[in-house]
Formats: C-alpha cells, sequence, structure tokens
C-alpha cells in the first residue's frame, strides 16, 4: 500500500485591508491633535487677548486715580496757599490795628444802651446815631449809617464796645443787638466789638 504525503500549505493572511485600517486611524488621529492644537492655540490666544485688556483696564484706572489724587493734591496745596496768605493779610491787618491804637488812631464806636430802650452810638463824645430797639434791621441801619457818618471805610479797623445793665435791659433787646453787631462783622472785615454788662 502506497501511501502518499501531503503538504501543509501556510496560512497566508492578506495585510492590505489591515495597512489601510492603520492609515485611516493614523490620518484620523492627526486630524484630532490638529484640531486639538489649533483649540488649544485659539483658548490661549483668547486668554492672552482677556489678558491684555484686563491689564489695560487696569491701567488705564490707575492712571485715573493717579490723576484724580494730583489734582486733589494740587487742589489742597493751593487751599492751604491760599489760607496762608490770608493769615498773612490777617496778621499784618492786626499788627496794622495795633501800631495804630498805640498811635491814637483807632476809631471807636461805643454802643450804649439806655434805661428808656434806646441804643446810642457814639464816637468818642460824639453822638452819631440814637434808635430804639425794634429790630435787627433797625439796629444794623443805624449803626451802619453812623459808621458812615464818621468815615470808616469797609477796610478800617474798628473797636467796638456795647455798654449795657443787664439788670434792666430787656433780653430780647440784647439779642436784637447782638445780631446786627453780628451782621456789621460780615460787612466790615476788621469790625471788633466786645459786650460790656456794667451788672456784673
Amino acid at each position: 500500500m502506497v501511501m502518499t504525503m501531503r503538504k501543509n500549505k501556510g496560512i497566508i493572511i492578506e495585510l492590505t485591508a489591515l495597512l489601510d485600517v492603520i492609515f485611516i486611524m493614523l490620518f484620523w488621529m492627526m486630524i484630532n491633535v490638529q484640531e486639538g492644537s489649533t483649540k488649544v492655540r485659539e483658548d490661549a490666544d483668547s486668554r492672552i487677548a482677556q489678558a491684555q485688556a484686563e491689564v489695560e483696564q487696569i491701567r488705564a484706572e490707575t492712571d485715573e486715580k493717579l490723576e484724580s489724587m494730583r489734582e486733589q493734591a494740587d487742589s489742597e496745596i493751593k487751599k492751604a496757599q491760599e489760607r496762608a496768605e490770608h493769615l498773612n493779610r490777617d496778621a499784618a491787618a492786626n499788627q496794622q490795628a495795633l501800631e495804630n491804637f498805640g498811635k491814637g488812631l483807632m476809631l471807636t464806636i461805643n454802643l450804649r444802651y439806655s434805661p428808656g430802650g434806646e441804643l446810642i452810638v457814639t464816637n468818642g463824645d460824639n453822638e452819631l446815631a440814637r434808635t430804639a430797639v425794634t429790630s435787627e434791621s433797625d439796629v444794623y441801619s443805624a449803626v451802619s449809617q453812623a459808621i458812615t457818618k464818621a468815615g470808616i471805610a469797609s477796610e478800617d479797623v474798628v473797636l467796638c464796645a456795647f455798654v449795657y445793665d443787664g439788670s434792666r435791659a430787656l433780653f430780647r433787646d440784647v439779642s436784637e443787638i447782638s445780631d446786627a453787631v453780628n451782621r456789621l462783622g460780615k460787612s466790615y472785615k476788621n469790625f471788633y466789638c466786645t459786650f460790656i454788662n456794667t451788672a456784673r
């Protein structure tokens, strides 16, 4: 009996389809990587632009605050200089007033409240005005006319003494005269008045 031997043929694997699949997967991965890097780049550019905008905004706000602080500082310096100038002028006026007082050149206005309820305005021995104390306006008008009659200008230094008997004077009359004197102090910047109660 004759036996015949068969040759085993090896299994042949077709790689073409497998290579196609691998190339497709590689191509797909490359596209995804490219899209991902593009998105990352866009996100990075967006964040950079946002950061730059925030920096510009902070810089603008800082510049605005610095400008405001500079203007405020300049204003405070100007006010301080004006106050210093006013102090110098006031000091000079007070010095001049003291010198004039020492030389006997000071104009003095005496406001005397009579028992009958009248206000008598005198300059030395000269009677300048006499008025009934009916209202603050009447007192102010009478004293203003007396000051004008005495030849006192608004820049002159005026010493005023309001003399009254507190035990007899009405509180209302004293208040009216006090208000009129305070009002005169606004019209004459160098107007100084003292209140003398002879009852004390």
